[in-house]
């Protein structure tokens, strides 16, 4: 079973709202069209492995994704981690599309249309990974469980050439086709129980607990200014800016949409790029509204916890 749910990453939501709030024509906005794209490359390619290990049994897996976990002031990040009573897996996933070759010097050369790019190790990347899981366990007291791992090329389409000798490499990189078969090989290869069920339930509320997100500021990533930001309420039909706010409607003046909530997704992308915490002045001045009042009924509207009084309130968005 799922114990920590697959879902978007932070950071591809907020690059994805930074292009909603500049122009085409911002001279960063190719920089940030092209990080977008190899994020949601990785997201796309994690969610196929998500769907496959979504067809196992539920009963003997624990199955997390996304766990950023801490050794010292070292952070290390799992794709996806498969936990069971004998084992645990590690599941680094990969959708790089073209004929890959894993190397004998320890490199991923990826060739389509007549070129060719290096690319950082993803067996050792996954190495790195178990041995900084094994790391984490010991200093939480936990018995020594074998720890596996598994790298998956998500994308469909690539051909999978292995230069390593090794045999223990060679067959620890596969096509997401092949990650049942990989996993079904793991129940029969650990058998001696490591953990009970009670041990098994306090690991996994402890991932959970101990896990720590990446937070990135993107503007400040980017080297972006609030002010370079389009303000304004966003068509959701054309996504052209501004939208005019009427009584009780928003209105596109390129192409007459009328929307009543159109107003929600431009506070997620103030509270993804600018801030989680603003004041009534603040969303009003993003939305390009002149009524205290109205900005007021929005954000009650959305039932937003909040700290202060009327005049002096502070909201905050939900991560």
């Amino acid at each position: 079973m799922f114990i920590k749910h697959f879902e978007i990453p932070p950071i591809l939501e907020k690059l994805e709202a930074l292009k909603r709030r500049l122009p085409v024509s911002h001279p960063k906005w190719n920089n940030i069209q092209e990080e977008w794209a190899r994020r949601n490359a990785g997201f796309k390619g994690e969610k196929t492995v998500n769907y496959y290990l979504s067809l196992l049994d539920d009963h003997p897996y624990h199955i997390f994704h996304n766990l950023r976990l801490a050794n010292g002031s070292h952070f290390f990040q799992i794709d996806f981690l498969l936990l069971t009573t004998r084992y645990t897996l590690i599941i680094e996933t990969k959708n790089i599309a073209g004929e890959l070759l894993f190397d004998e010097q320890g490199q991923l050369i990826r060739t389509i249309n007549s070129k060719t790019d290096g690319y950082s190790d993803p067996v050792a990347q996954a190495q790195h990974h178990q041995r900084s899981l094994r790391k984490w366990l010991k200093a939480h007291h936990f018995p020594p469980i074998p720890v596996d791992y598994v790298v998956i090329i998500s994308q469909p389409s690539s051909i999978i050439k292995m230069e390593r000798a090794d045999p223990a490499v060679r067959q620890r990189v596969l096509p997401a086709s092949g990650l049942h078969n990989f996993i079904f090989r793991c129940d029969g290869a650990y058998q001696g129980e490591i953990l009970d069920a009670k041990g098994l339930k306090k690991l996994s509320r402890l991932l959970i607990k101990k896990n720590v997100p990446l937070e990135t500021d993107v503007l400040q990533e980017f080297s972006l200014a609030e002010n370079e930001l389009l303000p304004g309420v966003q068509c959701p039909r054309c996504n052209a800016l501004p939208m005019q706010p009427l009584k009780a409607w928003w209105k596109c003046p390129e192409c007459d949409h009328y929307s009543k909530d159109a107003y929600i997704r431009a506070i997620r992308d103030y509270s993804l790029l600018v801030s989680p915490t603003f004041t009534n002045n603040q969303i009003r001045t993003f939305l390009q509204l002149s009524s205290v009042q109205k900005t007021r009924r929005l954000l009650s509207g959305l039932d937003l916890s909040f700290s202060g009084n009327t005049k002096s309130r502070t909201y905050f968005y939900p991560g």
